[in-house]
């Protein structure tokens, strides 16, 4: 046999050993690399550091209680763990949690421990400051209040406010129930009239009277605006009332009234003694002294936006 044959299976092991030695040399180096990484970070010395003005999250209060007032919602907290960590902490990594679930409405003690901390893996609670905190639970309340326009500025010269309509014109509120109570009216937000002259629509959104006020509807609300020709008062006397009646024989006492008008100035302006109806409707049942609240016809179109009062309110009617 050639004993360059017998020497050939020799020389192919030894061939693989090269190749693996050369190949793998990269990933020897990064094997090694890694493993005095994390004996290093084992090797981490541990130091302590504060946080302060965490902010302080609650458990879910018992059915129809809530949280109404705190004493402080900020919190600060001592930890301790590896150096590269711990300097790697954010504020919004840490959340320190009160029990609130088994407190009846009152004013109320709850105490803060190291178990109600949430923080990362491998991180020591040593201290929390501070160690309990104060705060009230009441009742929850709702009802419904009025929604009221919030202005600012002025409409056109000569021109005034008629009138205004929110829709829906009322809200249910819900919150506790020492701020409900105090909740008369919920203003929505500001409405610039400046230079306005004609009506207009828009829709708005409300201001919340308080954090822990809540509204069970959803905006937005819609808001007309009628705008008009400044009014004034215009009184007309010896107005003649006129008696509505099937049967004759009735007197009237007295025979005049002075009719009293709110409107648009150019509108009363133009109004006469005859423009101006008082009408008297007698009941032909009653046979003794009537008392009776005329009423006022205004020609078609004028008594949209005009108010009338009559002096004397009401007439007496008689029959002869």
């Amino acid at each position: 046999m050639n004993p360059s044959h017998r020497s050939r299976p020799h020389f192919r092991w030894l061939s693989f050993l090269r190749r693996i030695n050369v190949e793998n040399k990269g990933l020897k180096a990064l094997s090694l690399l890694l493993a005095i990484f994390l004996f290093a970070v084992s090797r981490q010395p541990d130091i302590d550091i504060r946080l302060i003005d965490l902010p302080l999250q609650f458990s879910d209060t018992l059915p129809g209680v809530e949280i109404s007032g705190v004493v402080d919602r900020q919190v600060s907290v001592q930890l301790r763990g590896p150096r590269d960590l711990i300097r790697s902490l954010t504020n919004n990594q840490i959340s320190v949690f009160a029990n609130v679930s088994n407190k009846e409405p009152g004013d109320r003690v709850v105490q803060l421990r190291p178990a109600d901390v949430r923080c990362p893996d491998g991180i020591e609670v040593r201290q929390i400051e501070p160690a309990s905190i104060r705060l009230r639970l009441e009742s929850t309340k709702r009802k419904s209040v009025k929604i009221e326009p919030h202005f600012m500025g002025e409409v056109a010269p000569g021109r005034e406010l008629y009138r205004i309509k929110v829709d829906p014109p009322a809200i249910e509120i819900e919150g506790p129930e020492s701020q409900i109570e105090k909740v008369t009216y919920i203003l929505t937000e500001s409405v610039n009239l400046q230079g306005r002259n004609s009506d207009f629509f828009t829709t708005v959104d409300l201001e919340t009277p308080h954090t822990s006020v809540r509204f069970l509807r959803q905006g937005p609300f819609k808001l007309s605006v009628e705008i008009g020709e400044k009014r004034r008062i215009r009184k007309i006397n010896n107005v003649p009332v006129l008696l509505l009646s099937q049967s004759p024989g009735y007197r009237v006492f007295p025979k005049t009234v002075e009719v009293e008008l709110f409107g648009p100035e150019s509108t009363i302006e133009n109004l006469a003694i005859s423009d101006l109806r008082v009408e008297a409707e007698v009941n032909p049942s009653t046979t003794i002294l009537q008392s009776i609240q005329p009423k006022v016809r205004l020609p078609a179109g004028a008594e949209k936006n005009i108010n009338v009062k009559l002096i004397p309110p009401e007439v007496r009617v008689k029959r002869n």
